[in-house]
């Protein structure tokens, strides 16, 4: 691409293709109301790309345009960081940092003039972050079948929003969930999930994380150990 355009159609070019591929990878990010949604990673993509086209503005003279590209890693590894959090029963997070850190090679790559690699591997990323989730979901990990009974608090009906987000975001959300309310205000819930035993613990830390949720029981359906 370079020594095809000229500057500075060349340099608006390859930032408007930073853009798109940023937005096909958000995009994604964005449906699954992630941390690191649409505009943060079509400005990490952007930005990446901004930086390594200013880094071909260094020559052996003035400074060594490879110290751009990894100060671009290590200032991407510390965004990255902010996204992961940790508790005492569960680390989430991974995947958002992982795209950020990803998307930053993506914008890397359109600022060094591969347009059409940069859009590529945009697709391969959203590929990876849609198609390879719901593989692993059916065919990794153990599926258990598991039927979830909760007691909680409704707090005017926030608790099962949160609730209905955790099962979307667990790919639970095959069955109706449900809903008994109780003379004491109370809301019983039952909720049938099918998913790898790991996706099973995260689902139910995530649950037992939710202050109105006062109770949790589990049973397996079918008999299964």
């Amino acid at each position: 691409m370079r020594g095809i355009v000229p500057s500075p159609w060349l340099e608006i070019l390859l930032a408007l293709a930073a853009v798109i591929s940023g937005a096909l990878i958000g995009a994604e990010r964005e449906r699954h109301e992630k941390p690191a949604g649409l505009r943060t990673l079509m400005l990490v993509c952007l930005g990446s790309a901004a930086f390594t086209m200013i880094s071909y503005a260094f020559t052996s003279t003035t400074g060594d345009s490879g110290r751009v590209a990894a100060q671009i890693v290590t200032g991407i590894g510390f965004l990255g960081a902010g996204a992961i959090l940790h508790d005492r029963s569960n680390i989430s997070g991974m995947t958002t940092a992982a795209t950020i850190w990803a998307t930053a090679a993506v914008g890397m790559a359109a600022g060094a003039g591969h347009l059409v690699g940069a859009l590529a591997l945009s697709l391969l990323m959203r590929t990876v972050l849609t198609a390879v989730q719901g593989w692993e979901i059916r065919h990794l990990g153990g599926m258990r079948a598991v039927s979830i009974e909760l007691l909680f608090e409704p707090d005017h009906g926030k608790t099962r929003i949160r609730i209905e987000r955790l099962r979307e975001v667990f790919h639970a959300t095959a069955r109706q969930m449900q809903i008994e309310s109780l003379e004491d205000g109370q809301v019983r819930a039952s909720i049938e999930v099918h998913l790898p035993r790991r996706h099973l613990r995260e689902l139910l830390n995530s649950l037992a994380d939710l202050p109105a949720v006062k109770e949790i029981h589990t049973s397996n359906i079918g008999g299964e150990p």
